[in-house]
């Protein structure tokens, strides 16, 4: 016998007109699948476990159009969770750290799925992903409690204690901000070490119950503090350790978009070896012997031979494609994280971006090239070979 799923439930939900305790109310059978559901409840004791609703009427009235009185309680805490608003979720420790995968919320008639998000809703999703992001720089965190653990200059415990009240003062650009400093990997552990600190620096002095509450009122200082922080950290780096990892990059990448050519060099060196063998060993075939299936073997493996030329030049495009999106990321972190000193080093990588380009045009030209001698190939082929090809296949 399948099992009831919370998807299921979402339609009795929205169809329900709650009663003031929210416990339980009216609802018409407006279509089948809720009238099946309905059904399945009222007949598997399984169902009517997991789903916390009981119907009130007589089964009988169980039929499409009808409205009948249902009782509806949480339902099995592995199937969803419904709640009465966002305050009925955060009520549980744990989904003040991660949401539910599946819940639905009777005032706002939202379900975890739904595409319009409430302005509430969204706020809580903020807040969950703040939470997450301050999570990465806590040395632990327990979901049962809802309790960080930051360790740095000292040791510091931050209940995640917050009301939808609380949320007012999120601003979702500033919890982006906060993400993207957390779970970038350039200095990741550098950063967080100082998010610790910041975020010990800040709450020390506030009763351990509201440190949260203060976290969320003061979101802005706390990004612009981490950020200075990290870059007090960026400018004590040296001129010249910079100065030997960008080199060191350089010539890495110098040496891969090399690479791409010296691959497929000997098939390129070829070119000119595979025009001479079409250009002198054709020969006049007026009939089907040796001469004309001569000429239709160089055709064919000269038009074999460009083809996958073409596929190991393609392949080396995309490579060259990767090589430049690489460069521009890296050119794009040194000019963001050393503003000071990036001028001195960015030429170099604008003259990588020049080699590849000019790789990339070296490439397409010898493709085109390679094209115009199959088609060349195949027109003196018609030109020297007069039989068709049909007609010097064996025959029955």
């Amino acid at each position: 016998m399948p099992k009831i799923t919370f998807d299921q439930l979402i339609p009795i939900y929205r169809g329900t007109a709650f009663n003031a305790t929210r416990t339980g109310g009216r609802i018409r059978i407006g279509d089948h699948a809720v009238l099946e559901t309905l059904k399945f409840i009222s007949e598997d004791e399984d169902a009517f476990s997991d789903s916390g609703i009981r119907i009130v009427d007589d089964p009988g009235k169980l039929i499409l159009e009808n409205e009948i009185e249902i009782e509806i309680d949480a339902p099995r805490l592995g199937l969803g969770v419904l709640a009465r608003d966002v305050d009925g979720i955060i009520a549980a420790p744990a989904y003040r750290i991660a949401a539910p995968q599946r819940y639905y919320l009777i005032e706002e008639r939202f379900a975890y799925n739904d595409a319009a998000v409430p302005e509430g809703v969204r706020r809580y999703q903020f807040a969950v992903r703040l939470v997450k992001a301050l999570s990465e720089a806590a040395a632990f965190v327990d979901p049962h409690q809802a309790e960080a653990t930051f360790l740095g200059t000292g040791r510091l415990r931050i209940p995640i204690i917050y009301e939808t009240a609380d949320l007012a003062p999120v601003v979702p650009a500033l919890v982006e901000e906060l993400e993207t400093f957390v779970f970038a990997k350039i200095h990741q552990d550098q950063k967080l070490a100082i998010l610790s600190s910041t975020v010990i620096d800040m709450c020390k002095s506030q009763p351990e119950p509201t440190r949260f509450r203060f976290l969320l009122t003061h979101l802005r200082d706390l990004v612009a503090r981490t950020q200075d922080g990290y870059k007090l950290f960026a400018s004590e780096f040296s001129y010249e350790k910079i100065r030997g990892k960008t080199e060191e990059a350089i010539s890495d990448y110098t040496g891969k978009i090399h690479k791409t050519f010296h691959d497929i060099q000997n098939q390129v060196m070829g070119v000119p070896v595979a025009t001479v063998i079409v250009a002198t060993q054709f020969k006049a075939a007026a009939a089907c012997g040796i001469e004309f299936w001569a000429n239709l073997a160089i055709s064919i493996g000269a038009t074999l031979f460009v083809m996958l030329l073409t596929v190991a030049i393609y392949n080396q495009l995309m490579t060259l494609r990767s090589i430049e999106d690489d460069l521009v990321s890296q050119e794009g972190k040194l000019a963001k994280d050393y503003a000071s000193i990036a001028d001195t080093f960015l030429l170099s990588y604008a003259k990588l971006k020049k080699r590849v380009r000019t790789h990339r045009w070296v490439l397409l030209a010898i493709i085109i090239v390679s094209w115009l001698g199959v088609i060349l190939t195949w027109y003196i082929y018609s030109r020297l070979t007069v039989p068709a090809i049909l007609c010097c296949l064996p025959t029955q």
